[in-house]
């Protein structure tokens, strides 16, 4: 999977037990802590994402995002696609 997918999973692990994940702005500081990137390899992600219509950045102090709907969408998406390509459980039956 393209590293840029991995960072939109972030964000919408981050927003989606809000309301309206769509409305809240996604500070650095969450995306960081959240992330196993380095900052500057996040804001190239979120650019790419934003590009894509996925998130939407704001340039307060430092970069902050939002998720749109179709990035929560795409991260749904991703997220259930990665979990069917998992392995699967196998179970064995032991009889004697």
């Amino acid at each position: 999977m393209d590293n840029r997918y991995h960072t939109l999973q972030t964000v919408y692990r981050i927003v989606r037990g809000q309301a309206n994940p769509q409305q809240y702005l996604c500070s650095p500081r969450e995306m960081f802590l959240h992330s196993t990137f380095d900052w500057d390899l996040i804001l190239k992600h979120l650019r790419l994402l934003e590009t894509e219509g996925l998130v939407q950045l704001q340039q307060l102090e430092t970069p902050h995002c939002y998720i749109t709907i179709a990035g929560i969408e795409k991260a749904e998406k991703v997220i259930q696609e990665r979990e069917l390509a998992a392995p699967k459980e196998i179970q064995l039956k032991v009889t004697e």
